[in-house]
């Protein structure tokens, strides 16, 4: 659609002089096309006659321009958002479902469609390969969580039909599976905070270590072992392939299995991660039987939001008791995200010590 607006029209040989001068003043007007002739360039600008002159002149302009009304053709305006992208396809009683958030892992995005306008799930594909250039597939989930291997089923919709990609937090390299093994990148933050306490020489055991996020964090650039752990062989591959990617300073050590059928191999611990929320206090005689007092454990939760601390401290107390360990000292507790309607992923960040009888 053409538009009629006020303009300048200098010489091509001319336009970045321009250009800088009006982007620093912010009175382009993005809205609309430039004109381009066969030796002149029309800029549109969203400012008064007087006021563009008066800018040309304190710049000491020297060439010959005209300001005036030109015709101009309208951008096509791209989507900010999904909600932009797909609500011409979806009828407007139904737009109350379209999802506002989605997970990105490297060049994958993984997005939830409620079951309301799940005949529409193409269409979501289709538009977020749309607003993302550097996303290459799509894919929904479409089962929670569950089983041994801790993955949930995904469903393609767009793009590239793979599963492999590489996700980066804070400069650091995962190699992810998305189709054979579990990853979230909402939890960037807590792997680092949990690397940044970690200290030189120490020995961390991550009992549920996943693609491995956390020990790839920890041996970044302190000389320290890390042992992790995990049941899922898919996921402990990602692991290996990320090492050889991020030449870490400190040692990880991959190892498959169950984390309390593999207890006999690892060594007394200064520091347990157990980041499986909702089954990690079924472990805590495992952590128990490689800690040495004073070891610091990491307890995952998912906690009511209600009395979240409370709720955690007395899941831990009573499995730490049945097993003649207590808490030392609570040296934090985070609320990580929002995991559920009034429920939370949480950590307690504890130091224990055996119970004396």
């Amino acid at each position: 659609m053409k538009y009629t607006s006020r303009g300048i029209q200098i010489p091509y040989s001319k336009a970045e002089i321009i250009l800088t001068i009006l982007r620093k003043h912010r009175i382009i007007n993005v809205d609309l096309e430039f004109v381009r002739k066969e030796k002149t360039l029309v800029i549109p600008v969203n400012t008064t006659d007087d006021n563009l002159r008066s800018l040309l002149e304190s710049a000491a302009i020297d060439f010959d321009y005209s300001v005036d009304v030109f015709a101009f053709i309208e951008k096509e305006k791209q989507p900010k958002n999904l909600f932009e992208a797909v609500n011409n396809s979806i009828p407007e009683h139904l737009q109350e479902h379209i999802p506002k958030a989605y997970d990105i892992v490297g060049d994958i995005v993984i997005i939830d469609i409620p079951e309301e306008i799940l005949s529409f799930k193409f269409k979501f594909g289709e538009a977020l390969l749309s607003l993302f250039p550097s996303i290459k597939t799509v894919y929904r989930k479409a089962s929670t969580v569950s089983g041994e291997l801790r993955i949930r089923e995904i469903e393609y919709l767009s793009g590239e039909k793979k599963c492999v990609t590489v996700h980066t937090e804070h400069e650091i390299k995962i190699v992810v599976n998305v189709c054979e093994a579990y990853f979230s990148p909402r939890l960037g933050h807590e792997h680092k905070r949990v690397a940044d306490k970690c200290k030189e020489g120490e020995i961390i055991i991550d009992l549920f270590t996943g693609v491995g996020s956390f020990p790839l964090h920890i041996a970044k650039s302190k000389a320290i072992t890390v042992h992790a752990i995990d049941i899922n062989k898919e996921a402990l591959k990602c692991l290996e392939k990320s090492i050889k990617n991020n030449n870490p300073k400190g040692m990880i050590i991959p190892t498959h299995g169950d984390s309390r059928r593999v207890i006999d191999t690892l060594p007394k611990a200064d520091r347990i991660i157990m980041n499986l929320p909702g089954r990690a206090h079924e472990y805590i005689d495992v952590a128990c039987n490689i800690a040495r007092p004073g070891s610091i454990i990491y307890f995952y939760q998912f906690v009511s939001d209600s009395e979240p601390l409370e709720e955690m401290k007395k899941i831990l107390e009573e499995k730490l008791n049945e097993q003649n360990w207590i808490i030392e000292e609570i040296i934090s507790f985070e609320k990580i995200r929002e995991s559920a309607p009034r429920e939370i992923h949480a950590c307690l960040e504890v130091s224990v010590i055996p119970q004396h009888k």
